[in-house]
Order: C-alpha cells, then sequence, then structure tokens
C-alpha cells in the first residue's frame, strides 16, 4: 500500500494539500514563507531563497516523488539570504518570473528532475478528483452553446499571452476575463457589474480551461463548492472545464449547491 513515505507535497493554500495528505499520512509536507495552515506532522519549512536546502533535505528523507498542490504567491527573493544553489540558479528564475507561471514552473520542475525527484500531479495522486466528460448536474440551453465556443476561441487566443484559465459571457457579452488575481476575484467582479451593462435575461456562463501548453503535473485548475456558489452568486447558469484537466473538490457539495440553484456543471472538450 503506498502510504506516501517517499512523497513530498509542496503545500499552497486551499485544500488540495489537505486531501492529500489525508489519503498520503506519511507524505512530507513542505510549506514557504508563513504558510495559511499548519500540519500536524512531518513538516519541512522553507524559505524560497533556501531551495537547496531544501533539496538536500528532500534526500535525506528519501523522497522520490514530488507533488505541487495549492496557489503559492509568486516569491519574492531577498538576494542577501540565498545559499549558493538558489543564487548559481537566480539569473535564470528571474528571467522566468518575468515570461510567466507556465515557464516559472516549468523550470523548477526540471530542476527537481535533474536532482532525481518526479514530478507527479495531483491528478495522479488523486484520480477520483478529476472529472469525466459530460453533466455532472444540470443541462444548458441549446443557445448557451454558442457562449461556449466564443469563450473557446477568446480562451485560445488568450492563451500564448499567458493570461487566463477562464472567461465569462452573457448572451454574447464578454463580462470578464480571469487575470492574476484568480477565479474568486473573476466572480466577484461579475457580481459587482452594474446590470446595465449585462444581459441578464438568462444568465452567463464560466468557462474555465487549461492554458495552451500548460503542465498539468503543478497547474491543474481547481474548482470546488466556492467556485459554484460564487457563480451563481453572479448571476451565472453554467460551468464549463475540460474533461480530465480540472480537479473538483467536495464533489457532492458542488452538486448540492449547483442542484439547489439549477445551475450546470459541465465538462466539455474544447471545439476549436
Amino acid at each position: 500500500m503506498d502510504d506516501g513515505s517517499d512523497l513530498a507535497i509542496i503545500s499552497g493554500s486551499g485544500k488540495l494539500p489537505l486531501l492529500i495528505k489525508k489519503a498520503y499520512k506519511n507524505a512530507i509536507n513542505i510549506t514557504f514563507n508563513n504558510p495559511e495552515k499548519e500540519y500536524e506532522n512531518k513538516v519541512l519549512k522553507c524559505e524560497f531563497e533556501k531551495l537547496g536546502f531544501l533539496l538536500d533535505s528532500l534526500k535525506k528523507n528519501r523522497i522520490r516523488r514530488v507533488v505541487m498542490a495549492g496557489a503559492i504567491n509568486r516569491p519574492q527573493f531577498d538576494q542577501s539570504k540565498l545559499d549558493e544553489y538558489t543564487a548559481s540558479i537566480m539569473p535564470t528564475l528571474s528571467a522566468k518570473l518575468v515570461q510567466g507561471d507556465n515557464e516559472l514552473l516549468s523550470f523548477i520542475a526540471d530542476e527537481f528532475e535533474k536532482k532525481g525527484y518526479q514530478i507527479v500531479g495531483a491528478s495522479e495522486i488523486l484520480p477520483n478528483l478529476i472529472l469525466k466528460p459530460g453533466f455532472l448536474c444540470g443541462t444548458p440551453f441549446e443557445f448557451i452553446k454558442r457562449d461556449i465556443h466564443k469563450a473557446d476561441r477568446i480562451l485560445k487566443l488568450l492563451s500564448p499571452e499567458d493570461i487566463g484559465q477562464g472567461i465569462v459571457i452573457e448572451e454574447g457579452l464578454v463580462i470578464g476575463i480571469e487575470t492574476l488575481q484568480g477565479t474568486n476575484a473573476l466572480l466577484r467582479f461579475v457580481a459587482d457589474t452594474s446590470p446595465n451593462l449585462r444581459r441578464g435575461n438568462i444568465g452567463g456562463i464560466f468557462v474555465k480551461r487549461p492554458k495552451a501548453n500548460q503542465d498539468l503535473r503543478f497547474d491543474m485548475p481547481v474548482i470546488g463548492p466556492e467556485t459554484i456558489k460564487l457563480a451563481f452568486e453572479a448571476g451565472l447558469r453554467g460551468l464549463v472545464v475540460s474533461p480530465h484537466s480540472v480537479i473538483i473538490l467536495d464533489k457532492e457539495k458542488c452538486i448540492q449547491i449547483a442542484e439547489a440553484n439549477d445551475f450546470f456543471i459541465l465538462a466539455e472538450e474544447t471545439k476549436h
């Protein structure tokens, strides 16, 4: 039985790191710079400036697999605190910070793999959290499909610029696009948008998909009950995601909230 004794969880915000720890009790949680939660056992507290210490600690603990779970804010490096290893990769690391999240995370993953660690995705660790194709609940109106197609066209255009994973469209009108602030901020923005600017007879949709070439091992989109609640409160009628490419937390709770509010959840591949 896999108890996670060779697994390290780079633990960001949200419930996902906790779910992985619950399933793999002997895994080590790695936290950075004032984590939002405290873990009960097997915790390695690190600083971004001490990546060499992190790699050495993984070796001492006989770690072979590393999974990244939860959101971690972009690091701010104190140059005076850099250890030898971090200083050696800092020029490349600084360049990747400017190029976007995917470039940054890919570089970090490559550095781990050079040291012999296997980067695994949360979807490999907890495959039951992945949405399969089809309706999880509800059914959209036929013409909402036009909004889905428009959303996919726009996301495809934005993807090379490392912008967004999500967009809200209402009867052909773009209400908001997800940027650095994230999903919840987008949905609150939509909720605050004046009704005079919206075509709110039926309600819009939120489409959330991975960006092109996004490495899903460490950057898979996540939805949960809060996503559904905020989307409904923003006057939306449904959520569309890519199957096998989005993690859903508390699936039963998501279904309960959606069904109570005539809200659909659909996992469907992009048509473009």
